[in-house]
């Protein structure tokens, strides 16, 4: 798998609105739009910070895949997100390694591109993203 580079850390909040003015007080940054997500069952914004980004997820519903990370382990940071250069032979070469995946197939992202969970459970209780096109 070749990895392009970090491209965001999840967080996951109990409130968008009152934690993207905590975000860009604290670590400075102007937080994008709120955008939805995961058909409706999310909302989040991108916080930049230095050469990547923060992404602040609330989830709406309790089949979201935040409101399922949420469940296990609190709010907080739920996922890493790697770019990968190939998102295909990425998934195919974790699968090959026994790394179970959150949904069947890839997903559209909010960003452009697509991507795809590999489940916390497989991945040392963290949800690692695979972003890619």
């Amino acid at each position: 798998m070749e990895i392009l580079g970090l491209d965001h850390v999840g967080i996951a909040v109990e409130n968008i609105e009152k934690a993207i003015p905590l975000y860009e007080k604290t670590l400075g940054g102007q937080a994008g739009e709120v955008f939805s997500g995961g058909g409706g069952a999310m909302k989040g914004s991108f916080v930049p910070l230095g050469g990547t980004k923060l992404e602040l997820v609330q989830p709406l519903g309790p089949k979201s895949r935040t409101a399922r990370l949420v469940a296990e382990k609190g709010y907080g940071i739920v996922h890493l997100a790697i770019r990968v250069a190939d998102l295909d032979k990425a998934i195919e070469e974790l699968k090959a390694a026994g790394f179970t995946f959150m949904d069947e197939k890839p997903t559209a992202s909010s960003s452009g591109g697509r991507v795809i969970f590999v489940d916390s459970k497989s991945f040392g209780g963290v949800a690692l993203e695979l972003v890619g096109k």
